[in-house]
């Protein structure tokens, strides 16, 4: 009687489970609400986290040249990624969904200006930016069986089938298992900051021991160019890219609320534990050792005080935190790529979310294609700098955006009303970084690259999204492939 009782309520229970699957197939379909305060945090700082504390603050210090001047430079930039974080919450909680730029762009612009930043950053570089990443991760992780400085590598094609594997397998954990992705950055971004930590003890111990000799330089030295300052802070601002991803996440917020909290602890943790880098950094090696590094500042210290097992672990630390960062990237990416085509902003297949994973299934299959064909194609770093300095200028579209949406959305919800001096001063500083680059050969040709990109995409608006002038051919083929994937993916179109 007992074993008749329990089996009759085990099937009881899994009626009621497939009426409710079958009630939420008929409903429309989101993905999952998990991002809790913490979870959310972790997303940031691994974001944030990836390889620049470890390759860049040589870069910064060749163009300030001072160990006072560099460290400013670095808390300048944590203080630029709260003031943008301050920002984008009133952002955010005005229009909670997934997303982030490109709702914010189309609200205060309208439909054209959100296109281009999506054609830009994510059509024609986004593959780009993506792949840079996966190169990173393979760079480290290769240093760990082959020694650069002896010029030994890696066979091209098993370089390549690492990374494609490695983006496989990451692309998979999104689409299937989002709770375990949640999970694996949480661990990833603890490995990062103790990765950071060995660094922030060494510079502690030299210190202990009363050795200033290399950070008693202070100011002396200090380069006043304002064209080197522009590549110094292009490089800080790289290093704390991330801050705004879970904006872009919004949607699946347990909270919404809670995003101040989530993006003032993330960058404040971020920006504690870069200063103390930063200032292990110039304790440890003079200004010459880290002008003229020739790979990762944390091998340089690695290697002073470690020997060569300390190079191996930075190595793998870098290899870690590269990974950590793509892993988030792609699954901000995903969601910004699933908004714009449930907003129309692209193709609705894009905007396609799958009733089994809750998750956007083509924008990670379509990701997974065109970080592909860029890793094949190889080291594309020269136009990373160019990804970053567009991306700071559509930040600063949507910071300005803050002010304009104040003249012309007055009586719009507003959970967070920040200070207006906060967005005038990110749109201030992105104008600095904005107009800078013209002033050297190199960065105006990258520039110039861009905005007859942003140009070019200016008749594509007008041929498939706007719905005046819109080709009806292109919009009928657009709405039979949609319909196509989301039949044969079990998925459907939803904003969420």
């Amino acid at each position: 009687a007992v074993v008749s009782s329990l089996c009759l309520g085990a099937k009881q229970k899994k009626k009621k489970q497939n009426k409710l699957e079958n009630e939420e197939e008929e409903g429309p379909v989101t993905m999952a609400k998990n991002i809790t305060l913490v979870r959310g945090t972790c997303i940031i700082v691994s974001t944030i986290i990836g390889t620049g504390i470890f390759i860049t603050p040589n870069v910064i210090s060749k163009n300030v040249q001072s160990p006072a001047m560099s460290i400013l430079v670095w808390l300048g930039g944590g203080c630029v990624a709260t003031i943008g974080g301050i920002t984008f919450c009133e952002l955010g909680t005005m229009f909670p969904s997934n997303g982030a730029e490109i709702t914010y762009l189309r609200k205060a612009y309208g439909m054209l200006v959100s296109f281009l930043s999506c054609f830009l950053l994510q059509l024609c570089i986004g593959g780009l930016r993506r792949a840079i990443q996966f190169l990173s991760f393979s760079k480290y992780f290769w240093a760990i069986f082959y020694d650069a400085t002896k010029g030994e590598a890696p066979p091209w094609i098993l370089d390549k089938a690492v990374c494609i594997a490695v983006l496989v397998t990451i692309i998979a954990i999104i689409m299937v298992y989002p709770k375990v992705t949640l999970r694996i950055i949480n661990v990833m971004t603890a490995a990062k900051l103790i990765s950071v930590s060995v660094i922030i003890v060494i510079g502690i111990v030299k210190l202990s021991k009363g050795e200033f000799e290399n950070i008693s330089q202070g100011f002396n030295g200090t380069n006043w160019n304002p064209q080197m300052w522009g590549n110094a802070w292009n490089s800080v601002l790289w290093s704390y890219n991330g801050w705004n991803v879970v904006c872009i996440l919004l949607g699946e917020v347990k909270d919404p609320t809670i995003l101040p909290k989530i993006v003032g602890c993330s960058v404040a943790i971020v920006t504690f534990f870069y200063m103390l880098t930063v200032i292990s950094y110039h304790s440890v090696l003079d200004m010459e050792t880290m002008n003229t590094a020739q790979v990762a500042v944390a091998s340089e210290v690695a290697r002073k005080y470690l020997g060569e097992s300390g190079v191996i672990f930075f190595a793998v630390a870098v290899a870690v935190s590269a990974l950590g960062n793509t892993m988030c990237s792609l699954l901000g990416t995903s969601r910004y790529l699933q908004a714009a085509g449930a907003q129309g902003v692209l193709p609705g297949v894009f905007g396609l979310i799958s009733r089994r994973f809750r998750t956007p299934v083509f924008a990670l299959f379509y990701m997974f294609l065109a970080t592909t064909l860029f890793v094949l194609v190889g080291d594309l770093s020269s136009l990373i700098n160019s990804a970053t300095y567009t991306s700071f200028a559509f930040t600063t579209l949507c910071s300005i955006g803050v002010i304009v949406m104040r003249f012309t959305k007055p009586d719009h919800p507003r959970p967070i009303k920040v200070w207006l001096i906060f967005p005038m001063i990110t749109a201030a500083f992105g104008i600095y970084m904005f107009i800078i680059p013209w002033f050297s050969p190199t960065r105006a040709l990258n520039a110039m690259w861009l905005a007859i990109t942003i140009v070019g995409g200016i008749p594509v608006y007008f041929a498939c999204v706007n719905k005046r002038y819109r080709l009806q051919p292109l919009v009928n083929f657009s709405e039979k492939v949609t319909a196509f994937v989301g039949k044969h993916l079990n998925s459907e179109v939803n904003l969420q």
